[in-house]
């Protein structure tokens, strides 16, 4: 079991109620590393661990830019097949009085 300090930075609900990626910095012997735990809902179990990858802070930049080009060549593809996209929710904010 791990016991450094951690924090959670958000749990990322998928559109399958049964799966969960959980982001998390961790500190440990090897400095902060920035944690992605896949998890499963099991049925009288609850939440369990599948795969954890553990990265550290020189890796982010580079894996953002991976994600978003992803990102982009899957929304073109789904464009291009005549899906549509969710666009942008906009949310009202409180003004002052």
């Amino acid at each position: 079991m791990n016991s450094s300090p951690s924090a959670l930075i958000q749990t990322l609900e998928s559109p399958c109620e049964d799966r969960q990626i959980e982001v998390s910095i961790e500190s440990g012997s090897r400095g902060e590393e920035v944690v992605l735990r896949y998890s499963t809902w099991t049925d009288g179990l609850g939440w369990c661990g599948q795969k954890t990858i553990r990265l550290d802070g020189e890796h982010l930049d580079d894996l953002h830019r991976a994600l978003t080009v992803a990102r982009h060549r899957i929304n073109r593809h789904r464009a291009e097949a005549g899906q549509t996209l969710e666009t942008a929710k906009v949310i009202q904010l409180p003004t002052l009085a």
